[in-house]
């Protein structure tokens, strides 16, 4: 069973554009939410440090009515105008496309919200970016959340990413195996333990990931 798998912010889209901060931006209090960025930033960069950020903004997403359906609506709009600016670059959506029919299992693993990535996607569908067919084979792995309680169920972050895979293997009763190739941007955190683990990894170029290189299996590609 061939698999493919796609990080989505700075590798599906522009670096730099990271959807869950517009997200976030949108519809969280903009004072109590940049003091929770402004604490993050100090700190070093660890999984402990974002799911504090990612608690913390839950809490301010209590004060929304429905926020489980205005991060979906919200991502779906912010991708339009991404699109729109033309920072959902073409070969990346063609790298996409390529991988769904050339696999038998395509998965987009992403640390947003499952919510948020089903927006980026239905989004792409709208806009014909994408076929309903492409639409209908793309796995939806992310941060899933019980809006509930607002509380985290998986943070789906660095090592947990590739946890996150296999899980996803074992209940659907397929073979447990590594992925053949991974499509990221930060192969030194966010999206480490896929990087790897994977046979292949393609690295989408920017300024902070210009150090990272593998013997085999690697690409380094610009869009």
């Amino acid at each position: 069973m061939r698999t493919h798998i796609f990080d989505i912010d700075g590798t599906l889209t522009k670096s730099g554009n990271d959807l869950w901060f517009l997200i976030m931006q949108e519809l969280c209090e903009p004072k109590a939410f940049r003091a929770l960025v402004l604490d993050w930033e100090a700190k070093s960069k660890t999984y402990e440090s974002s799911y504090t950020l990612l608690v913390g903004t839950l809490k301010l997403l209590r004060n929304i009515e429905n926020a489980e359906e205005k991060i979906f609506n919200t991502a779906k709009k912010l991708t339009h105008g991404l699109i729109d600016k033309k920072l959902v670059p073409n070969k990346a959506l063609i790298a996409l496309r390529q991988s769904i029919h050339a696999c038998d299992l395509i998965v987009l693993s992403t640390a947003n919200y499952f919510e948020a990535a089903k927006g980026f996607t239905e989004a792409l569908l709208e806009r014909n970016l994408i076929s309903q067919f492409e639409y209908n084979q793309l796995v939806i792995l992310a941060t899933n959340t019980d809006w509930g309680k607002y509380s985290v169920e998986c943070f789906n972050m660095g090592d947990v990413k590739i946890h996150t895979f296999y899980r996803f293997l074992q209940q659907k009763n397929y073979p447990l195996k590594v992925p053949d190739k991974v499509f990221i941007d930060d192969p030194q955190f966010n999206d480490a333990s896929l990087a790897n683990e994977s046979l292949e990894v393609v690295v989408v170029d920017n300024l902070k990931n210009r150090d990272y290189i593998r013997n085999t299996g690697f690409e380094r590609v610009f869009w």
